[in-house]
């Protein structure tokens, strides 16, 4: 059960900021040390001082990048940089971008909070691994600002769209927030205060699941930092604020929601024979050639695409080491009996992360899980052709080119309790930081 809540957010003053596209940035998992420095020089009061601060050699435990970000967040709001609005709303969320084939499109959603659950108990349900010492870091930063500085994004199902129904004809007349990002995407943001919307949505939202798409890592620090609150605020009761946490939920039945693909670039190989690899796939996959031209490579991609529309499992394959890209399409009855012998859960059988994580990577090419978490051995692209030239300018030894998981897909994962590969989903456009914040005070309570 989803039991939501309204806010009281805190948001950039726009008196004091009126172009947002200077201080919203992407999650902070997804910001390189060149955007980094770039979003620094954006604006004095760019988000990533609070999400992503800099590091210096004197940093001490006194004084490192997450208290500084605490001191960032106390001094904005005492300036008036950040401000917070007087009563609890839902904030209905319009974006517009372009998605795959550079059609327009428009994804809806609304910024709220969640009542934190424990994933045991089936109402949030997550789908992706996480690791433990991004959670350390995030719960630092937690501890020292006491806020949501960013929502978890998670889905939920209503086919009849009874919820954004809901929020659109009751949101305020005026967006609350109306700008274009660096990117070019139309971000507008309403809030809705009325009453009886409210309660209509919290009582649709009841009976719901809620699938963890893009935010594990926060979401698990969240319940952490619950645990240290309840210590540390005994009776406090089921109403204190670090119950909650702040979500971007968005109805997983619309049009406007898009997963990229997430390529598997490699190094560091050592000696390795492209064609003793390609021999040994041989037995579970049909191995398709098709050249090193202009050519064959957009032949190839397209057959990559083709077999991604008809949910049949592929992907491509190339090394600077062999003359061609190679599109590798499964042989079911092999590739299947080897999943199982594996151990491998029949849910995850036909996502086409898993089969090259386990069998191409690891069974194939005998690469261990040591080697697979560095990220110094392998890295993630979503655009194809930036992946395909980093391969053939030789940054790396091999690529393995897939298909996006679909929606449908990670629903099914999820509910049945499984998790997926690392990078197996990456949901765009990211739900960025710096539209609304959740400052967690302590003696405050949520309105149920």
């Amino acid at each position: 059960m989803a039991e939501i809540a309204p806010l009281k957010g805190l948001r950039y003053n726009p008196e004091r900021i009126p172009n947002l596209s200077q201080v919203v940035i992407p999650p902070y998992d997804v910001i390189s040390a060149q955007e980094q420095e770039l979003f620094y020089g954006c604006n004095p009061y760019n988000m990533i001082r609070l999400e992503l601060g800099k590091s210096t050699p004197e940093d001490s435990g006194a004084s490192n990048p997450h208290t500084r970000a605490a001191a960032y967040l106390k001094e904005w709001q005492r300036t008036e940089i950040l401000i917070r609005d007087d009563r609890p709303a839902l904030y209905y969320y319009e974006l517009d971008f372009k998605g795959a084939g550079g059609l327009q499109e428009t994804r809806c959603g609304f910024v709220c909070l969640l009542r934190l659950e424990t994933f045991d108990s089936g109402g949030v349900r997550p789908h992706e691994r996480t690791f433990q010492a991004v959670k350390d870091e995030r719960l630092k930063l937690m501890l020292a600002c006491n806020a949501n500085l960013s929502p978890v994004f998670a889905l939920y199902s209503d086919p009849r769209q009874l919820v954004d129904h809901t929020l659109k004809v009751s949101r305020e007349p005026e967006p609350v927030m109306d700008f274009r990002d660096r990117e070019g995407m139309e971000h507008r943001i309403w809030r809705v205060h009325d009453q009886q919307a409210l309660q209509t949505v919290q009582t649709l939202m009841k009976s719901k699941a809620i699938f963890i798409a893009d935010g594990h890592h926060r979401y698990e620090t969240a319940l952490n930092y619950r645990s240290i609150q309840r210590e540390r605020h005994p009776g406090a009761g089921d109403h204190a604020p670090f119950e909650y946490i702040m979500v971007y939920l968005a109805n997983m039945n619309q049009s406007g929601l898009t997963i990229l693909p997430t390529h598997r670039l490699l190094r560091h190989l050592g000696d390795w024979s492209p064609d003793a690899f390609l021999q040994s796939a041989a037995s579970f996959f049909e191995v398709e050639s098709f050249g090193n031209s202009e050519a064959g490579r957009t032949a190839w991609s397209r057959a990559l695409d083709a077999a991604g529309a008809s949910r049949q499992t592929a992907m491509g394959f190339f090394t600077r080491r062999a003359p061609s890209v190679f599109l590798l399409k499964a042989k079911t009855e092999a590739l299947l009996s080897l999943l199982a012998e594996s151990g491998i859960p029949e849910v995850l059988h036909g996502l086409d992360v898993v089969v090259l994580d386990q069998v191409l990577l690891k069974h194939l090419l005998a690469l261990p899980d040591t080697f697979l978490a560095n990220s110094d051995n392998i890295h993630f692209k979503h655009n194809l052709d930036e992946a395909l030239n980093d391969v053939r300018s030789g940054r790396y030894d091999a690529g393995f080119f897939i298909n996006p998981t679909r929606i449908d897909q990670v629903q099914e994962v999820a509910s049945a309790g499984l998790i997926m590969p690392h990078k197996s989903t990456y949901f765009y456009p990211k739900v960025g930081s710096g539209m609304v914040i959740h400052p967690i005070v302590s003696d405050e309570r949520i309105a149920p």
